[in-house]
């Protein structure tokens, strides 16, 4: 009979896209305060199955600091749908510092607000292609800089060898047909 070897845990590091997590499942839910830490480290690490290429299972450990890397971009006031949604977010954002004395780490990236025209639908006949729609101008407001923060830092933190497994956390709502 053989006995498969003590293999050490894999050292694992969690990157969150704030943004897409929030809107894609928490907002609107009880859970917008979810604290992050004891969700990856009591419940989702615990329940991952990974084995080496000779079939032997391996456990995951989440690395000390930080053991979460949570990408975001500050709310900007002008734009906000709630009055309350900076000091809202302010105020996550300082917990989840505060709470876990250095394993979660936020990166923040910023949003943009810029004037651009558009293309509207055409409302009487919604098939009329944008070129002969009328143009109006409108905000675009958008996120910058989590996504690829987050990738550079899960790459980086890869090459360097600083974890062996990585967990990347982003929410895309895909609208399956019926």
């Amino acid at each position: 009979m053989q006995v498969s070897p003590e293999l050490e845990p894999l050292r694992t590091r969690v990157y969150i896209d704030g943004y897409n997590f929030y809107y894609g499942c928490l907002r609107g839910t009880p859970y917008k305060w979810l604290d992050l830490l004891p969700l990856f480290e009591k419940h989702i690490l615990p329940s991952i199955l990974t084995t080496d290429t000779q079939g032997h299972p391996r456990s995951s450990v989440l690395l000390p600091e930080p053991s979460i890397k949570f990408f975001t971009a500050q709310i900007v006031e002008r734009v906000a749908k709630a009055t309350d949604s900076v000091s809202s977010q302010a105020r996550y954002h300082t917990a989840l510092r505060k709470m876990h004395n250095g394993r979660i780490e936020l990166v923040e990236g910023y949003y943009a607000v810029n004037e651009m025209k558009v293309k509207i639908v055409d409302a009487e006949n919604p098939k009329l292609p944008p070129r002969e729609c009328q143009e109006i101008l409108a905000w675009k407001v958008e996120e910058k800089q989590s996504d690829v923060n987050l990738a550079l830092h899960a790459y980086h933190d890869a090459v360097t060898d600083a974890v062996d497994q990585v967990i990347i956390v982003k929410y895309q709502n895909v609208n399956l047909p019926a």
